[in-house]
């Protein structure tokens, strides 16, 4: 895939399907019509500027091409940057993927070693976020036991099941459960030892059998038990436990 260097901005915005084929089909367009674009939406934003949508089909050719390219002409590294960073919640994330990918094609692998360049940098952080609030859940979430179906649910700012999905498969694997994104309104669900992760406008669960409530006041309790009094620090508490996650732990929804 050629990388043009004559490329100009210009005051469109690109509108795809909110999949990642349809940001490699508009990565594609940009680099073949020698146009940045001045925004890239999945067509559920807001615009807060009028300019002119063009609206980009995803085409499953254009978007393997763009995909081999990234790591043919870039890198592995960047190709694996790219598909997480497409998951975060960074701002505007698709106009930065792009420009990232512009840089690349123009100076390949050595990209990898521009930590401090500002394209590349922006991305770096976004990943960082995102891997970072994945393993804070891995600790964070809170299962309650629906008569042996497990279910639990969070507010992820980046769409982490993905990458906590396997944590869980390998720690409940003989269980079945179901993780709900309410941000992002998609489920993690394994049952029968097999995964998947599916859209869901909203979960309704059932009201919490007396044992499970039971098994909530005992964790309360334990919670409580080992703290030390003596050593309590708010702040540091916040540091490793934001309050944001509160709402879905038991131990802490009732403190907010």
């Amino acid at each position: 895939m050629p990388f043009q260097k004559n490329m100009t901005s210009n005051n469109s915005v690109y509108v795809y399907d909110g999949s990642l084929p349809g940001f490699f089909c508009c990565v594609y367009e940009s680099v073949y019509s020698k146009n940045i674009p001045g925004a890239i939406s999945n067509g559920e934003e807001e615009q807060t500027v009028l300019f002119e949508d063009t609206f980009i089909h995803t085409d499953d050719k254009k978007a393997l091409r763009v995909r081999d390219s990234i790591a043919n002409r870039i890198s592995t590294r960047s190709l694996d940057l790219i598909e997480t960073v497409f998951l975060s919640c960074l701002e505007r994330k698709e106009l930065s993927m792009l420009r990232y990918l512009l840089l690349g094609y123009s100076v390949g692998a050595k990209i990898d070693d521009m930590l401090g360049h500002e394209d590349v940098a922006r991305l770096l952080k976004a990943e960082r976020h995102l891997l970072g609030e994945s393993h804070l859940l891995t600790g964070f979430i809170r299962f309650s036991d629906y008569d042996g179906f497990l279910a639990a649910t969070i507010s992820p700012k980046n769409f982490v099941l993905p990458f906590i999905a396997g944590h869980f498969a390998r720690r409940f694997n003989t269980e079945s459960f179901i993780i709900y994104d309410k941000t992002h309104r998609y489920a993690l669900i394994y049952q029968n030892r097999e995964m998947q992760i599916a859209r869901m406008e909203q979960i309704n669960l059932p009201e919490a059998s007396a044992k499970e409530l039971g098994y909530r006041e005992l964790w309360k309790g334990f919670y409580k038990a080992i703290a030390i009094e003596a050593r309590e620090n708010p702040k540091c508490r916040m540091t490793h436990m934001p309050k944001r996650y509160w709402e879905n732990m038991t131990e802490m929804a009732e403190l907010l």
